[in-house]
């Protein structure tokens, strides 16, 4: 049940939805075994940390709770919840379990079965040939008898269907195939602004025993949970543009408390707090706060620097409700007011953002759209000065990439970078499902090499950002570029910046490749403006249009409005506390010499 609406969670829609993928011979005598995720503690201590559910069992089934499996039966199409065993010492600490009648209600499932008769429901019951998962499925929890625990690990193990990026072996040993490996920069997808792909590289090892798929050409079943989230479900458009109206809030909250003087990390915590006012404690990824040159930092999350006068603030946090995140990204000055550069910076991503935004439409490829940000950017730089040369020059040169080195967007759903741009897909599936449809084409995937012998790119003897996402057995000679066209359900982020990153200008003017673009004088003028970035999430309608999720404005003069609507409040609220009448009298007292102090609480540690 989603707290945010009332409603079930649709796990058999989406089951269904996903079981569509696969082949027949795939379904036949087969079921999806899915494995949440489990309680986890901090490094070496028994405190707990935050619990999330993993993104694709919360797509199947719904539940934000610890220790539950999950089973769709791809034959019958019944779908069976694996709770945890009832703990009368666990409900000491932390609360009774829910009963299987009250599972039954809360989500939509058709059965309720406790961990301890799953090897049972398994042998007796369902019987199957196959076993498609994911993960470990058959790495289970203790049931207090070893023989037991041994079968069950046994009896999974040994029908388990393993999707093309995993092996027995575990993670980076691949039989002749191409691996999944995402692609992307942090928030911002990849150099050609673009998610995922599939790299043609044969990793197969001598020692390598695992057998070669018998149909390369066979969706898995990972595959298929990528597939199925592309194109979203309404209850999962709701809950994203629920997500997307709290993190709009929260940005105006913070735009009209930022105050010169105020830390970084003061802003974070306005922006966690609204979040958390209007029920949505999680955040979708950690806040990323820069004020002056740490705007110009892609990753910067350390939040830790006090605010200056005259400086731009970039702020990009989102919240989740009910796993559904969003993204967005604003830029404002902390005294209200842009200046003559900063606002020439503003309105050229303003414009990049938005031509990009009234440009998309189902069918349009997005690389098109991440070119057509590139151009708008040159031009804008080149007008203000920055950059000279012929305009195709510069474009073939990708000394854009100095000052906008990251993607056009990506995908958003259950994951704040939702894979599927440019997943390969060889088969359409066979079935319709009741959610936004549309036939697809397969996704055709180029491959560049940027393994540093290319002459021209900035980029080409740069490593990718670290990521925990990113598979380290594939390396990073050779980056996806996915030829990957809109359509209908789609959720979007669209993120153009403008950086002037120190580290690399510098870079760039000592490089004979690209100093000849750059005025370095007119250049040096404007590093103080930092980092711009606007980001909205949209979404791809069924008839083709655009709807922009993101309620927060973006216009400049918006903007200013907002910063000085909120520094006025501000004021007027100091203005009356120092005139209460009680305000002399709430003030603490000064202590008289060779007194206590006034103030008790500072004497607490005996201190004199």
């Amino acid at each position: 049940m989603l707290a945010r609406t009332g409603l079930k969670y649709p796990s058999k829609l989406h089951s269904e939805k996903v079981a569509s993928y696969l082949s027949d011979k795939a379904r036949k005598d087969a079921i999806i075994l899915a494995k949440g995720t489990e309680v986890q503690c901090r490094d070496n201590t028994d405190t707990e940390l935050e619990f999330r559910q993993e993104s694709n069992f919360f797509y199947l089934t719904g539940v934000q709770e610890a220790d539950y499996y999950f089973i769709y039966d791809l034959s019958r199409k019944q779908s069976y919840l694996i709770a945890p065993d009832l703990d009368p010492i666990k409900a000491v600490w932390k609360g009774p379990d829910p009963t299987d009648e009250e599972l039954l209600r809360k989500y939509d499932v058709d059965y309720v079965v406790r961990y301890s008769g799953l090897l049972s429901l398994l042998k007796n019951k369902l019987r199957p040939k196959k076993i498609h998962g994911w993960g470990r499925p058959e790495k289970g929890r203790p049931l207090g008898d070893k023989k037991i625990e041994h079968e069950l690990e046994h009896y999974i193990s040994h029908r388990l269907v393993r999707s093309k990026h995993e092996s027995h072996k575990g993670e980076g040993h691949f039989p002749n195939h191409r691996p999944h490996r995402p692609h992307h920069h942090g928030p911002y997808g990849d150099h050609n602004g673009h998610r995922c792909g599939y790299e043609r590289v044969d990793l197969r090892s001598d020692h390598d025993d695992c057998k070669k798929p018998e149909d390369p050409k066979e969706v898995t079943l990972f595959e298929a949970l990528i597939l199925a989230r592309i194109n979203k479900t309404p209850i999962e458009i709701a809950l994203s543009r629920e997500s997307a109206r709290i993190t709009s809030d929260a940005h105006r909250l913070v735009m009209e408390s930022a105050r010169v003087g105020m830390f970084e990390y003061q802003l974070e915590a306005l922006f966690q707090y609204e979040c958390a006012r209007q029920g949505a404690k999680a955040q979708a990824y950690l806040p990323i706060v820069g004020t002056g040159v740490n705007g110009a930092y892609l990753h910067y999350t350390r939040n830790d620097t006090q605010i200056k006068e005259g400086q731009l603030i970039l702020i990009d946090a989102a919240c989740e409700v009910d796993c559904y995140g969003s993204d967005v990204t604003r830029t404002f000055p902390v005294d209200g007011s842009f200046s003559s550069r900063q606002a020439a910076i503003y309105i050229l991503v303003w414009e990049m953002q938005t031509t990009v935004i009234r440009s998309m439409s189902k069918g349009v490829k997005w690389s098109d759209m991440a070119i057509l940000a590139q151009k708008i950017g040159i031009r804008g730089l080149k007008h203000l000065g920055i950059l000279k040369g012929d305009d195709q020059e510069l474009f073939e040169s990708n000394i854009i990439k100095v000052f906008y080195p990251h993607g056009l967007g990506h995908l958003l759903g259950l994951n704040v970078h939702d894979d599927g741009l440019g997943l390969e897909v060889q088969r359409p599936p066979k079935e319709a499902v009741q959610a936004l449809q549309e036939s697809r084409k397969d996704l055709q995937v180029e491959f560049h090499d940027v393994s540093g012998e290319r002459q021209g790119h900035l980029y080409s003897k740069e490593l990718p950002p670290p990521s925990s996402r990113r598979n380290k057995a594939v390396g990073s000679l050779f980056y996806a570029t996915p030829s990957t066209t809109l359509e209908p359900g789609m959720l979007l982020t669209v993120e153009p910046g403008i950086y002037f990153n120190p580290a690399q200008i510098e870079y760039a003017l000592q490089n004979p490749l690209f100093k000849d673009f750059l005025d370095e004088q007119e250049l040096r003028h404007y590093m103080s403006v930092g980092g711009v970035r606007i980001e909205d999430v949209v979404l791809v309608l069924p008839d083709g249009s655009i709807d922009n999720l993101t309620t927060v404005p973006k216009e400049l003069v918006a903007i200013e409005k907002i910063v000085q609507e909120g520094q006025s409040k501000y004021k007027k609220r100091q203005n009356l506390e120092q005139n209460h009448p009680l305000s002399e009298k709430m003030k603490p007292q000064k202590a008289k010499k060779g007194s206590e102090s006034a103030n008790p609480s500072q004497n607490l540690l005996g201190l004199k």
